[in-house]
């Protein structure tokens, strides 16, 4: 008998499901509580999920669902997560009886992941499509679907697929007769659940060989191995709350105690049976519930509470459109009314019944109401009909003992084909992990050899790096020493003798100043105040200077308008200025403004303009310049038309250990620690420093600040 479609698509969710499903979530709540936190890829792939978890019970909403997360991945243009909602949506049809649209989403789907070579959700594609041909009858094109499946799952190491495939690939030589090959594609399908651990394929595996049993006419083997899949979905069902395992294996039972005439049991069994469904509101199961109660019921003589049975289960199916189980329910209709008396209504009822088989093409069923119709004709004393159809059971029987029920005997042989492709392909794999071994371990010693070359270039490079560090940290204690050299240089050459001047002027003052005249002191006072003027302007530097070297200077950007600056730092050296009679203009627009630390550029234009009024004759001028540079800088010069600076120093004029003294235009001191530090404070307010110089006819220093924007 053909497998129907209800328990196909139990077969497909059950064995499928917690592939597609995250085990990070244990229930529909949590699955909902992450996707309302979720966005973007996360948020689809969590929308398809949930639409599979809840395709059993509301099936709109995850029809909804599936569509939303569809048009989502097409609008991201993700090729996976969009192949995902059109097997999803796939799998959702076929509840609204809508198996062409159910077929154009797999096609879409399978398009697609051969597009994207994408082989995992594949083969689940060709189980579903396969199926769709199986419950259709064409089993060949459902074999040769299958067997795609399984290549699919092999190259990307789907077990669990692969399971379910062998599952209902087995289930179709059983359904066919072919109990020996039944038998083994359902152990491949054992050993493969067992490489991921899948409890319940150890228990749909106890199942089928239960069903084997049964159709061989061995109860009570047939029983152990249906009470074995019980325990197991017992166990299982303590975790997932899901008894729907329970209820198929309890069906079986029930039918089979039906057969022992242990009818109060088998009653009870569909008892349970009709629960589980009714609490899942399954259509397909509550009706075949109400089947089997309406047997049972039939053989225990209570015809009328039989005939109420059947005819509720009559009318599920045809609201179902299940035409694959009516045949059995007009059997045992006509059955209870023959007990009743009613023989030519009951007559009419089985034949319609078997009409239904025939055109199904439903072997078994037909040779059960042969055999009924055989029994009743008997009962009425009717031999030639009760001989005419205990013969066409027997032609029936005959045909399912050798293997040809539902399928031509060109058809048999294209299942046999597609089987010993099977094993071919399976011997090539094996040799393929037997060449793949090899490839391993020659790579092994590749990587051995590969690997014993890098740690040696490793190791080497590790010695010339920590070499090349111990050159930079002697190349830079060398130049902490040199610094430190030119700092003592500077405190006792260019601090020592202005301090030594000061101390000489005032012992002559305080020894023999009643020797002096007026002119004469006030001379000597000058000259202190100039030496003074020039000891702290040092030592502003020095210090500066030593903060910087050890970063110990604080760096506060903000923005400053040049123009004030400008006024700014020039008002604490204006009266240099005026004691050399030297005039400072200034070329500059109020509306630059700069990022700039305000103490840093404080120092840098103090320098500039105190140097340039320095190196400049009396009388002269020096100009202050601001403008913009570009869109992104300002530029300030100093410009001065003093003594100018040797071609040949300007390279030297920023490194502290090359720096030569030179006296102003009146024998000012100039240690030429003044530019070094502009030009740190410059660098570190992202400016650049340059100097364009002629000797006798000026100087030139320039430097840029970022603007700010």
């Amino acid at each position: 008998m053909k497998i129907c479609k209800g328990l196909i698509l139990f077969i497909i969710f059950i064995l499928t499901f917690s592939n597609a499903f995250s085990v990070e979530f244990n229930s529909i709540d949590s699955l909902r509580s992450a996707l309302n936190q979720a966005k973007g890829d996360e948020k689809i792939s969590l929308q398809l999920d949930l639409a599979l978890r809840i395709n059993e019970t509301k099936i709109n909403e995850a029809d909804s669902l599936s569509q939303e997360a569809l048009k989502a991945a097409q609008r991201i243009k993700n090729r996976l997560l969009e192949m995902r909602a059109y097997l999803i949506l796939g799998t959702i049809s076929p509840t609204f009886e809508e198996k062409g649209i159910s077929q154009n989403y797999l096609n879409k789907a399978l398009q697609i992941s051969n597009e994207i070579n994408e082989n995992w959700y594949k083969g689940e594609i060709l189980l579903r499509k396969g199926s769709y041909y199986h419950q259709n009858g064409n089993e060949l094109k459902a074999l040769e679907l299958f067997n795609e499946s399984l290549q699919a799952c092999r190259l990307s190491e789907n077990y669990r697929i692969m399971g379910a495939t062998y599952s209902l690939m087995g289930t179709i030589f059983r359904i066919n007769g072919l109990y020996d090959r039944a038998i083994e594609y359902i152990i491949n399908s054992k050993l493969n659940y067992e490489k991921v651990g899948f409890t319940e394929g150890y228990a749909w595996a106890a199942y089928l060989l239960g069903r084997i049993y049964a159709d061989l006419k061995y109860p009570q083997k047939a029983m152990e191995y249906f009470q074995e899949a019980v325990e197991i979905y017992k166990k299982i069902a303590l975790t997932d709350r899901n008894e729907n395992g329970i209820a198929i294996c309890y069906e079986q039972i029930g039918l089979l105690n039906m057969e022992l005439g242990n009818l109060n049991e088998a009653h009870n069994n569909i008892e349970y049976v009709l629960k589980v469904h009714t609490d899942n509101h399954s259509e397909y199961g509550i009706s075949n519930a109400y089947k089997n109660l309406g047997m049972i019921e039939y053989h225990q003589e209570n015809y009328r509470q039989a005939e109420d049975y059947l005819n509720k289960a009559l009318k599920v199916k045809k609201e179902m459109g299940d035409l694959l189980s009516q045949p059995s329910v007009y059997e045992y209709l006509g059955l209870c009314l023959f007990k009743k008396g009613q023989q030519e209504e009951g007559f009419k009822q089985i034949f319609y019944g078997l009409k239904l088989a025939q055109e199904n093409n439903q072997k078994k069923i037909e040779s059960d109401i042969y055999s009924k119709l055989a029994d009743t004709y008997r009962e009425l004393n009717d031999l030639e009909k009760a001989v005419l159809y205990q013969d066409k059971q027997i032609n029936i029987q005959d045909s399912l003992l050798s293997g040809a029920v539902n399928i031509k005997l060109d058809q048999l042989q294209a299942i046999y084909e597609i089987d010993a492709q099977n094993d071919q392909i399976a011997q090539l794999e094996k040799q393929n992990e037997i060449n793949t071994l090899h490839i391993r371990q020659q790579k092994t010693y590749q990587f051995i050899t590969i690997a014993g070359f890098l740690i040696a270039l490793f190791g080497s490079l590790i010695t010339y790096w920590f070499y090349r560090q111990m050159r930079r940290k002697n190349l830079e204690l060398n130049e902490a020493n040199a610094s430190k050299d030119k700092l003592f240089a500077i405190i006792s050459h260019d601090l020592r003798g202005p301090v030594g001047t000061q101390s000489s002027f005032l012992y002559q003052i305080t020894s023999r100043f009643d020797e002096f005249s007026p002119n004469e002191v006030k001379e000597i006072l000058i000259n202190l105040h100039k030496s003074s003027e020039t000891t702290s302007e040092l030592l502003e530097n020095l210090l500066a200077w030593a903060r910087s070297q050890t970063n110990k200077i604080d760096f506060n950007p903000t923005q400053l308008n040049v123009s004030e600056a400008l006024a700014n730092a020039l008002e604490s050296i204006k009266h240099v200025a005026e004691n050399k009679q030297i005039k400072i203009n200034s070329e500059n627009s109020n509306n630059i403004f700069v990022l700039a630390d305000p103490d840093m550029l404080q120092a840098i234009i103090r320098n500039l303009v105190s140097n340039a009024v320095k190196f400049t004759n009396r009388g002269g001028v020096v100009l202050i310049k601001a403008e913009t540079k570009d869109n992104q800088n300002a530029l300030i010069s100093v410009i001065d038309k003093g003594v100018g600076i040797e071609k040949s120093s300007l390279n030297k004029i920023f490194d502290i250990h090359h720096s030569h003294h030179t006296s102003g235009t009146e024998g000012e001191k100039s240690s030429g620690l003044g530019l070094i530090l502009v030009k740190d404070f410059v660098e570190r307010n992202l400016g650049v420093l340059s100097i364009e110089s002629d000797p006798g006819k000026g100087t030139v220093v320039s430097f840029t600040l970022p603007l700010f924007l």
